[in-house]
């Protein structure tokens, strides 16, 4: 049988992107999916991207970075006295707003590291290093010697996202490694590489080899993406379109955040909806029957 895989990763609630890799990717007979985690924030997408995921043959699931961040944000670990910290709160708010809670529990739900055997060769799936979602160890610049964490004895292809660059490469022992690149945020160094094409990756597996791999560069409106997160009222916009028409997200620029957390009155904002989950889930026979927009908000959460 001829395997056909579509590696997603890094899609940063960039939903207008996905839509053109899954294009794509059904276009070249994609078979199956895999997601390697980093699926929401910094933009809009919620319901929507979820919407084209959930009939999608993904057999492979693992949770990034971003992803720990909105849990850790719903789950009280941040205050509002370090901007960036501030910006996940935010955000993450925003995104409760327009996901249905089987969402959340879902994504709490996804593991570290998946494990996939194609006619017997052997994958292994992280969006970082298997037990770290996070950090620069796997920098597309960095010596093998960091790559070969990526690999054991029961790995002949190790795949791992969270660099946003498309990669191949060996690891000492000759297994391979593979980067799809992001879909919703590539990075780029070189300025003559730059572009605002969506990144992603398709192996084909054939009588137990790997045949093919194809680092795929699909393009897209991005201008209605950013469109689209202004008519949502995405928080920290003026960021977003930086993203969209320069590529360059400054969302460790404390200085910048801290000018927009004071021009919106996003710490305002912040504590008056953590407030009022506080209060629901402090009475859970309300939050049963509640509409968790109450009289405070015009959004609501969706069941």
């Amino acid at each position: 049988m001829n395997h056909k895989i579509a590696i997603l990763s890094d899609i940063h609630g960039n939903t207008t992107a996905l839509a053109g890799v899954l294009e794509d990717a059904k276009n070249l007979g994609a078979t199956e999916y895999w997601l390697l985690g980093d699926i929401f924030l910094p933009g809009p997408g919620a319901t929507d991207l979820v919407a084209l995921l959930k009939d999608l043959p993904i057999t492979a699931f693992v949770r990034g970075n971003w992803d720990d961040c909105v849990l850790e944000a719903i789950d009280g670990q941040y205050g509002l006295a370090d901007p960036e910290e501030i910006q996940l709160l935010r955000m993450t708010q925003f995104l409760m707003e327009n996901l249905n809670l089987e969402h959340i529990d879902w994504l709490r739900n996804l593991p570290m590291v998946a494990k996939k055997e194609v006619e017997g060769l052997r994958f292994s799936l992280s969006h970082n290093l298997p037990e770290k979602n996070y950090g620069g160890d796997l920098l597309v610049e960095n010596g093998t010697e960091k790559f070969d964490q990526l690999l054991d004895e029961a790995t002949d292809v190790a795949v791992y996202g969270h660099v946003h660059k498309q990669l191949l490469r060996y690891g000492s022992p000759g297994q391979q490694i593979i980067n799809p690149g992001s879909i919703g945020m590539p990075y780029f160094d070189w300025e003559g590489l730059k572009n605002h094409r969506a990144q992603y990756a398709l192996l084909e597996v054939e009588n137990s080899e790997l045949v093919n791999i194809q680092f795929r560069k699909v393009a897209y409106d991005y201008e209605a993406e950013l469109e689209s997160a202004k008519t949502k009222g995405l928080p920290f916009i003026e960021m977003y379109e930086e993203l969209r028409r320069e590529d360059n997200y400054q969302g460790h620029n404390r200085d910048l955040l801290a000018s927009l957390i004071e021009k919106h009155g996003y710490v305002e904002d912040v504590k008056n909806y953590f407030d009022f989950l506080k209060e629901l889930s402090e009475n859970k026979t309300s939050c049963n029957n509640a509409n968790l927009s109450g009289d405070k908000y015009d959004k609501s959460w969706n069941y």
